[in-house]
């Protein structure tokens, strides 16, 4: 009975499994096709609404982004305004500043006209710009465009509403010395309507003047209106996509058809009859919304065409803003992707239905073999599966590791310090207190990595990681940032003095010796630091404020750690847009060359210029050289501007000579260290004299100590080389460094070039008249030329022609001139 039984079981076991199979396989089976046919018809209808929704939304934001785009451009009017024209004034008050500086020994008459007629015709914004001149008495001064006013007394002036225009002016900036002030008129085009006048004036302290200039608000506003306009009439967005503008009153003023931007379509209709332009202004009156109608043209078939736009109006300036889809291809892609996704659901079908009949078939021949083997298989498997999720656990660990560990320190990376800034910053959040974020960066790695090899650097960072972590307190954190860079998190300090204290700690693991593979070396670092919640509240400002300071940290002096403030950020940002700026200055034309002339002593007459270069950047406004030189030097660009120089000068120069009728100037030019190490860089000065038909042996050289200092063995053959070709060369800043004697002796120099800090005190510190007087005696004992530069006394330059100086250069005699000033001061004193 028992065998019996069991063989029922397993015929019932070969029985019953192909049966539930193939049941359950039509079941299935009709289902499937069923809900396949539901699912096609469902996902066609959320396709259609999605699509035409999400092209919608899409429209919907591009509009809305122009809108928030032009609204904080108009909002910002007043302030780009007030901006422009104070720093116009300003420069007004720096010329008049420096020509009064200039011109003291003159009368007060003599340098008013000095002054007025530099000033005079000065226009700027679009040339509707001046500058206008009253003394504190209300007396006219300066006033170009009416000069017929100058000399008399305005202080009674009255705008359109009655306001004392010189007198309120003079009273706000005399509790100042600065003040805008607000004043409205008519314009001549337009008398029947008052506009508002921003101006700005200074006290000009000398003569107890007002220098100031004004604008009207709507002309500021107008130019801001076509700059917009131009911008967003080159927008577009895929094929048909892009932005129209209407005013209330029917005029196009943006659209892709040029031909009818600025015409009045106001009362056109379309093919069925309905006055488009009009429903388009009555939805912008209304505020936004979106508008179904008849295009005149689709841009890619150029036929009318259905279409759909979101408009959106401006009321201040009365324009209709608006960018739409066509119907054509939203019903041209539902149709694509509704044939695609029939055709998927046919062929995921057809998958299904074989894939069905092959399971059945393989159950069914399966099913009598899988009852023998089911206790085996499931105890193996049950086995089996406990190993597989020993080591999944295990690989799944150790990933997890992997993921949040810098592989070769074995410090916390990015991701995990991230983390564990988060969680500091709750807890200092939740216990009132302070986080400190440092990131530190390691001195002249790079130098290790090549005089020890990046083995020795990668030790050195080992060392260093584990190092730092010794110096954890219960909660601090430190990571490897990346390359050399480290970041620590300290949380819940006290003070600013807790934060330093961390610093120094760090600072102090540098102050040893390091052994690694045999070799000992020193290393140090830089640290920028941001505290929060003072430098912000969140992860990524603290770690950008960090790494702010960091910079400049490293910029001004390696070794030290810095605290992020308002001040070093703006002077990292200062920097950052001068190194944005000046990659372009060349191209955009923005460099010029100027001309400082040298006098010979000894006949009173120019024999020279230095050029020197100079930076007008739209943003910056004049930027010193003194400010962008170093950065083009740190960003590799310096070669460039150079070039730039020498090449303008040449032509330049090689000008003024060719028109001169008597004595040729000699011209200077300075090399910076990297240009003068550039491969082939004396036959490249050669061959651009050769180009401009310049006579080397006018040519002078300048370089400084710097350069010597720092590569000596491969700086003398290339100088020796410069003579040898009949160059001159010239030792600038002479006496600031700290070998120039030994450099005389050993090198060709020609010429040696008194630093202006000499000059600057010699007459009063006999200390620097001992130096000056020595310098000279040494340029006549080794027959070289003396330069003094920074000449700007009649005193001093008295005194250098009792000390036999070669040739005086400074402001005494001429600040750098264009060449047009160049000519107009020096050719006629060349020629007789």
């Amino acid at each position: 009975m028992k065998i019996t039984h069991d063989l029922n079981i397993l015929r019932l076991i070969k029985i019953i499994p192909p049966f539930i199979v193939i049941t359950f396989a039509v079941l299935v089976n009709i289902i499937v096709i069923n809900d396949n046919k539901a699912k096609l018809v469902h996902e066609l209808e959320t396709l259609q609404r999605d699509f035409i929704e999400s092209e919608k939304d899409m429209v919907k934001v591009r509009v809305e982004q122009l809108i928030q785009q032009i609204t904080y451009e108009k909002d910002s009017t007043e302030t780009l305004l007030k901006k422009d024209i104070k720093q116009r004034v300003y420069q007004a008050h720096n010329i008049a500043s420096t020509i009064y500086e200039q011109n003291k020994h003159k009368s007060e008459a003599e340098v008013t006209k000095l002054i007025t007629d530099a000033l005079r015709n000065i226009r700027f914004n679009q040339g509707r710009g001046y500058y206008f001149i009253y003394k504190t008495s209300g007396i006219s001064v300066l006033h170009p465009i009416v000069p017929a006013i100058e000399g008399t007394i305005k202080w009674d002036f009255q705008d359109v509403r009655g306001n004392y225009i010189v007198r309120d002016m003079w009273k706000l900036v005399k509790q100042q010395d600065e003040a805008f002030y607000h004043w409205w008129f008519v314009k001549p085009q337009n008398i029947n309507k008052e506009f508002e006048k921003i101006g700005f004036g200074k006290h000009f302290a000398p003569y107890d003047w007002l220098i100031g200039t004004g604008e009207y608000v709507v002309d500021a506003e107008n130019d801001i209106k076509q700059r917009l306009l131009q911008r967003i009439s080159k927008l577009r967005y895929k094929s048909n996509g892009y932005i129209f503008i209407i005013d209330y009153q029917g005029n196009y003023l943006s659209h892709y058809l040029k031909e009818i931007v600025g015409s009045n379509r106001y009362d056109v209709v379309n093919e069925q009859g309905v006055t488009v332009v009009q429903q388009i202004i009555d939805v912008a009156k209304q505020g936004s919304g979106f508008l179904r109608y008849l295009s005149t043209m689709q841009p890619s078939t150029l036929k009318p065409a259905d279409k759909i736009s979101y408009i959106v109006g401006l009321p201040d300036w009365q324009w209709a803003i608006g960018s739409g889809i066509y119907s054509s291809e939203i019903d041209n892609y539902l149709d694509k992707r509704g044939k695609a996704i029939a055709q998927q659901n046919n062929d995921q079908l057809t998958k299904i239905l074989w894939l069905s009949l092959f399971v059945t078939l393989f159950f069914v021949t399966l099913s009598i073999v899988f009852a023998n083997y089911l206790g085996r298989r499931l105890s193996l498997f049950e086995r089996k599966t406990s190993e597989d999720f020993f080591e999944l656990n295990r690989v799944k660990d150790q990933l997890e590791y992997q993921a949040l560990h810098d592989f070769l320190t074995k410090l916390p990376n990015r991701v995990l310090i991230d983390i564990k800034i988060k969680q500091g910053i709750e807890v200092s959040k939740r216990n009132n207190k302070q986080l400190a974020i440092m990131l530190v960066d390691l001195d002249d790695f790079k130098k290790i990595n090549d005089l020890y090899g990046h083995s020795v650097g990668d030790k050195l960072l080992v060392k260093l990681g584990g190092l730092f972590n010794q110096t954890l307190s219960v909660g601090d954190s430190v990571a490897r940032f990346g390359g050399d860079e480290f970041i620590f998190c300290f949380p819940e300090l006290d003070d600013l003095a807790d934060a330093q204290g961390k610093a120094r700690r760090i600072c102090e693991i540098f102050n040893q010796e390091f052994v690694l593979d045999g070799k000992s070396l020193y290393s140090g670092c830089s640290i920028g630091v941001a505290m929060y919640p003072k430098d912000g509240e969140v992860v990524e400002d603290l770690i950008s404020k960090a790494d702010i300071v960091l910079y400049k940290s490293k910029a001004q002096q390696k070794g030290q750690f810095l605290f992020f403030n308002e001040t070093i950020n703006g002077q990292v940002q200062r920097e950052l847009l001068i190194e944005s700026e000046l990659r372009m200055a060349v191209t955009n034309n923005q460099l010029n060359v100027l001309y400082q002339p040298q006098i010979n002593v000894a006949t009173g007459q120019i024999c020279g210029v230095e050029a020197l270069v100079r930076w007008h950047n739209p943003k910056l406004g004049n930027v010193s050289p003194v400010e962008f030189i170093s950065i083009a030097e740190d960003i590799g660009i310096i070669n460039e501007i150079s070039q730039f120089v020498m090449e303008k000068s040449l032509r330049d120069i090689g000008l003024f000579n060719r028109e001169s009728a008597a004595a040729l100037l000699q011209l200077s030019i300075n090399i910076s260290p990297k240009q003068l190490l550039e491969p082939n860089f004396v036959n490249n000065v050669i061959n651009m004299t050769n180009q401009v038909g310049f006579d080397k042996n006018l040519i002078t050289l300048e370089i400084t100590e710097n350069v010597l200092i720092n590569d000596m063995d491969k700086v003398r053959p290339v100088l020796q080389a410069i003579r040898n070709s009949g160059l001159m060369l010239s030792l600038d800043d002479f006496g600031t460094g700290y070998s120039s004697l030994s450099y005389l002796s050993n090198l060709p120099i020609n010429e040696i070039k008194i630093d202006r800090s000499f000059i600057d005190k010699f007459l009063t510190n006999s200390q620097s008249e001992s130096l000056v007087k020595t310098i000279i005696s040494i340029g006549q004992l080794g027959n070289y030329t003396v330069v003094a530069e920074g000449v700007e006394t009649k005193e001093q330059y008295e005194r250098l022609i009792q000390l036999r100086c070669d040739l005086i250069q400074g402001y005494y005699f001429d600040r750098p001139l264009s060449l047009a000033d160049l000519r107009l001061n020096y050719q006629s004193a060349l020629v007789t």
